[in-house]
């Protein structure tokens, strides 16, 4: 098969002098990223490394990162990405579980590093520096100006692992997601076909690194286009500037980072023309959104559904054609994530694993080559998640008969109260049309009669601080039956967010469980 690496070479053989990568001021081209690739590669394979060693990364947003997951590829090291906005603990539990032998550190990152580096010493874990100061045993650039000739190619099979992405770590700690070089080849050539690129399209994808959406700014190795990549960390007005001057043509971005972006450009208006597609996934959206999107930027769109299980490898597409046909006649289409990819096969199932019929509430089954090997170092929650091939999401959905499937929400996010089960993205659908409601996230608290009772976190527009719990619980009168309709809302400045802006539920829920007096049942100290 065609593996990730050997498309490393043929972009520097076929396209040496183009723009691979643009972040902030600086640019690479392939030739240049093929080759500080090899160097690195030498590098690892001198101090010992070789098929199967973790190799980490801590690290802001840099073209480095990138020549360090080629370098991986070239020799059959596992990448691994640590996450900054991790606690010690986990940080401490990724660099055990995966047995990393080399961190890469950023030097904007040193401060996590050096206040654990005695930790990670002990581990015996070699320390590498980059891009600034630094007191570690390797500097990056002085083992790349030593190293000499090309690596050498260890034989890889399908199944061998590309690298662990962990996850996000909102319950429990982290669990590495070993994820296969079949399934990195399988995903990059799926998307560009799926997703329409063409060689001459600039890509941006601004979401951090750390764990499985780096293999979407690996896109280009299908096709040698263009990647736009952040400088540091996602900032909306930098995104959209970036748009601006390196004429990007397509985007993805997920819904809340979609909701700042709107507010950017309705207050400056940077010149968008350049950008034809708009992909938008990771989290359901909602209609209004959707559609506000389409009137702020001009641009086609398209919804896209993925798992870091599926290797970020996308299972569902919401084309352009379907957004026009939901605007014009069928706007129910806009609360659907779209259609199988045909390198998946999908059934919604019931708890017993049986197939539903059309238009049935389950959970969704998958089965495809860009699935994960399985968890690492847990092998019941790998059996647990694998039944006869099939992967069980843990997303509960349904799809129609006309093969379009609805994302109704995660099961461990789904309310039961009072024995009704309630379904929050269904709640945020509705409460979002709210005039006054910027962004909000809907959970479960519990409560003494219900069990759960759906709470509402909400982050009002800054014209419409004045708004009341009675206001938005009058709101969903006729649109909501009464379990859905929230028992209580709490107004905040800033919903809690991931790195990659994600909402952390589990962490909302938690904190209006825990503290008294957020929500009026809870008056009381457990």
């Amino acid at each position: 098969m065609l593996y990730l690496r050997q498309m490393v070479k043929r972009c520097a053989r076929n396209y040496p002098t183009k723009t691979a990568y643009f972040c902030g001021d600086r640019s690479a081209t392939w030739q240049q990223m093929d080759e500080r690739s090899d160097r690195f590669a030498v590098a690892l394979q001198r101090m010992g490394h070789k098929k199967g060693t973790a190799i980490a990364i801590l690290t802001q947003e840099t073209i480095e990162v990138y020549e360090h997951f080629f370098a991986c590829m070239k020799i059959g090291a596992i990448r691994v990405g640590i996450n900054t906005q991790y606690a010690w603990p986990e940080i401490r539990h990724v660099l055990k579980d995966s047995k990393t032998k080399v961190l890469m550190v950023d030097a904007r990152c040193r401060h996590i590093a050096d206040e654990h580096r005695a930790e990670i010493e002990e581990l015996g874990i070699a320390l590498i520096g980059y891009n600034g100061a630094h007191d570690y045993p390797h500097d990056y650039e002085t083992l790349l100006r030593e190293a000499k000739g090309e690596p050498q190619w260890p034989e890889l099979a399908p199944d061998d692992v590309l690298y662990y992405s962990y996850t996000s770590g909102t319950t429990g700690v982290p669990k590495g997601v070993m994820l296969t070089q079949q399934g990195g080849a399988d995903t990059v050539i799926h998307s560009l076909i799926s997703f329409g690129f063409s060689p001459d399209d600039t890509w941006y994808m601004p979401a951090a690194s750390a764990w499985v959406v780096i293999i979407m700014n690996c896109f280009n190795l299908g096709n040698a286009m263009t990647v736009v990549i952040p400088d540091g960390s996602f900032k909306v007005d930098t995104f959209l500037r970036d748009v601006e001057k390196r004429r990007v043509t397509v985007a993805l971005l997920v819904p809340t980072m979609i909701h700042r972006a709107i507010a950017e450009q309705q207050a400056r208006n940077h010149d968008l023309s350049s950008l034809r597609l708009l992909m938008y996934g990771s989290s359901p959206a909602t209609p209004k959104l959707i559609r506000d999107a389409r009137e702020a930027f001009k641009v086609e769109m398209l919804q896209t559904y993925a798992l870091t299980e599926s290797t970020g490898g996308w299972v569902t597409y919401l084309t352009e054609e379907d957004h026009k046909r939901a605007l014009e006649s069928e706007p129910g289409l806009l609360k659907s994530v779209g259609r199988v990819g045909i390198h998946f096969d999908c059934e919604i199932r019931d708890e017993e694993g049986k197939p539903l019929p059309p238009n049935t509430k389950g959970e969704i089954w998958l089965r495809g080559r860009t699935l994960m090997k399985g968890y690492l170092n847990l092998p019941k929650e790998t059996g647990d998640a694998f039944k006869d091939g099939w992967l069980r999401t843990n997303d509960i959905g349904m799809m129609d008969e006309r093969g379009y499937v609805y994302l109704l929400d995660r099961q461990k996010f789904m309310i039961i109260t009072g024995a009704v089960n309630v379904f929050p993205t269904t709640v945020e659908a509705v409460l979002i049309e709210h005039p006054a409601i910027q962004e909000i996230a809907v959970v479960g608290v519990p409560h003494p009669e219900w069990g759960e009772a759906v709470a509402a976190v909400v982050v009002p527009k800054p014209t419409h601080k004045d708004v009341t719990v009675a206001d938005i619980i009058e709101f969903c009168a006729g649109k909501l039956s009464r379990p859905e309709t929230p028992k209580h809302v709490v107004f905040v400045d800033e919903l809690i967010k991931t790195a990659n802006a994600k909402v952390k539920k589990a962490e909302i829920r938690k904190w209006l469980s825990t503290e008294k007096g957020l929500v009026p049942w809870n008056t009381e100290i457990e």
